[in-house]
């Protein structure tokens, strides 16, 4: 990964072994205290794991730190579009006397592991659901 690419330019690292555990973090404001947000990551597949070993490994350290963290859903599909197995959750927590709902949807893209994660409160439960709906629909994966 000497060569690296980010919207607003290309840059070339040392050839050191950097890891690409790319974090991306979005925030829209919504009705009340609290903003909608959207996580993009990015990780590296590990040897000898699948995307739901390592989804159900992120869920059980999820709940460690996380009040009240709890999986609502657990979907496995296969998007028609473009043909990437996913694994979609659906999750409620507590933060500051306030529950909130995220949607997760998860991918294995050549050797990395790509996670979308869409969280707001619950009484925003519908803003969050267009969201990440819209996320999935309109996703395109680039290969170049």
């Amino acid at each position: 990964m000497p060569t690296y690419y980010i919207n607003e330019a290309v840059m070339v690292l040392p050839a050191r072994g950097f890891v690409d555990r790319t974090l991306h973090r979005f925030e829209s404001p919504l009705a009340g205290d609290d903003p909608q947000s959207l996580e993009i990551r990015r990780l590296p597949m590990e040897a000898g794991k699948s995307l739901r070993q390592l989804v159900e490994a992120d869920i059980a350290a999820t709940k460690a730190k996380v009040n009240g963290f709890t999986l609502v859903e657990d979907t496995e599909v296969t998007f028609a579009r473009h043909g990437a197995p996913a694994i979609l959750l659906s999750a409620r927590f507590r933060a500051r006397d306030t529950v909130f709902c995220q949607r997760q949807a998860h991918f294995a893209f050549a050797e990395t592991w790509i996670s979308f994660v869409v969280a707001g409160p619950t009484s925003q439960r519908a803003a969050c659901d267009a969201t990440f709906d819209r996320i999935l629909q309109s996703l395109e994966w680039r290969t170049d």
